[in-house]
């Protein structure tokens, strides 16, 4: 894996740049087909707000819903499907972030950080894969699942979130950097 990530840190930009597009591409069609599932299972609430609701009580009675609905296993399914669009994520938070760090100048402290960062993508992947697990335990017995189990389901959504919203900030900071020092600065911050 270090020898996969070092060698694609060095890659010319077009390889990172066709990399970064497939591994793009791969994410909104996983992002599609997750949210047509999410929507086909009649989740009564939008998924964040499940996720974070650190309320067992409610999850209860939106599974009950769905299983009153008939839809729960459409539920089961999407769930399944969220490995799917997990690995994307990674994949494209890696590659793209680190790309967008490459544009950065050799040794800038954009691009430093920028490696740094990177990870930030592929880690709220990791708590997404954690909070499903979770959720297969509370799946399992949707009426009579352990209440404690929703702790850590939310805790781990909630810090999936986190790094999905430090990642976005990065990427936003990245770009607005690179426009600035390419129009503005002959040398960017070396560190």
């Amino acid at each position: 894996m270090i020898r996969i990530i070092s060698n694609f840190r060095k890659a010319n930009i077009k390889t990172q740049t066709l990399t970064s597009s497939i591994a793009l591409g791969i994410y909104f069609w996983t992002s599609y087909l997750l949210e047509t599932s999410y929507l086909k299972s009649k989740f009564p609430v939008p998924y964040f707000t499940q996720q974070t609701s650190f309320d067992a009580v409610k999850m209860k009675e939106w599974y009950a819903f769905m299983i009153q609905e008939d839809t729960f296993q459409i539920y089961l399914k999407t769930q399944i499907i969220d490995f799917a669009f997990i690995m994307a994520v990674i994949v494209a938070g890696f590659t793209i972030w680190t790309m967008v760090s490459n544009l950065h100048r050799e040794n800038s402290w954009f691009r430093n950080y920028g490696y740094s960062l990177a990870y930030s993508i592929p880690l709220a992947g990791l708590f997404d894969i954690l909070e499903n697990i979770v959720s297969f335990f509370m799946i399992a017995s949707p009426y009579e699942f352990n209440d404690a189990l929703i702790i850590p389901y939310s805790a781990f959504a909630s810090i999936k979130f986190g790094f999905w919203t430090i990642g976005l900030l990065w990427l936003l900071i990245s770009l607005v950097g690179l426009v600035i020092t390419k129009l503005f600065v002959r040398n960017t911050l070396i560190v």
